[in-house]
């Protein structure tokens, strides 16, 4: 079994950028971000019809990808197993279905009384992953009609105005504690301070424009530059 310290660490999410006189979500830049070199690995640019998915991003094995509650998907998490990846991902509790070992639905709301006011836990689920038809998801379907199965844990811990908090994880017990499952999510948030980082230095979320190849060139013009700079200066260095 490899150990979380040796894998490589992904993060993943999306940001907004917007043109002038903008009033909606105008192109959705999706990003893999390298969290130990500081460093963009893949990069994805769609409408605002593009929603979050591992699908954009590929994944090798010994990747421990990070992601926020648009990535908790069935699907994505069986992209990360067939891939020999690992997934901390938070969820919410009616943002994808989990069961128990004996694959009966689970609701998270019930679990509540188990979650200490400090420290962490753990609970073993068992996710399903949907029946597809024409490549898409069947909607309102059975867990009897459940392609596949998938083993991993949830983990649950509150704030401190009592909360909880809740994250999904691939990882076993063996290679991971509930607090060192936490203490990875949390270094998700590195991946929004890239997005500030580029939209402040590369102007990012200032486009000439609103629509259209203009558009999307400048963005791929400004992701040349940023690529560029990660390769000239250390990310961490003067």
């Amino acid at each position: 079994m490899v150990s979380a310290n040796y894998m490589r660490l992904r993060l993943v999410d999306a940001t907004v950028l917007c043109g002038p006189g903008a009033t909606g979500t105008e192109w959705r830049l999706h990003v893999m971000y390298d969290g130990a070199r500081r460093t963009f690995s893949s990069v994805d640019i769609t409408d605002e019809h593009g929603g979050e998915t591992l699908a954009r991003h590929p994944l090798q094995s010994g990747d421990l990808v990070l992601g926020d509650r648009g990535y908790a998907h069935a699907r994505g998490l069986a992209q990360a197993v067939d891939a020999d990846a690992h997934l901390v991902v938070r969820v919410e509790v009616d943002t994808i279905r989990l069961c128990d070992l004996t694959r009966r639905p689970l609701d998270l709301d019930a679990l509540k009384a188990s979650v200490p006011r400090t420290g962490a836990v753990g609970f073993d689920v068992r996710v399903p992953v949907p029946p597809t038809k024409n490549g898409r998801a069947q909607r309102n379907w059975s867990t009897r009609n459940a392609e596949r199965w998938l083993n991993a844990r949830v983990v649950a811990a509150r704030t401190r105005e009592g909360a909880i908090v809740w994250v999904l994880t691939t990882l076993p017990e063996d290679v991971a504690s509930p607090a060192e499952i936490l203490d990875l999510y949390r270094f998700r948030w590195q991946i929004e301070l890239a997005f500030k980082r580029w939209k402040s230095l590369l102007h990012l979320d200032k486009l000439p424009s609103s629509c259209g190849p203009t558009a999307k060139s400048w963005i791929l013009a400004r992701l040349l530059a940023a690529a560029l700079a990660e390769k000239i200066v250390a990310p961490c260095g003067d």
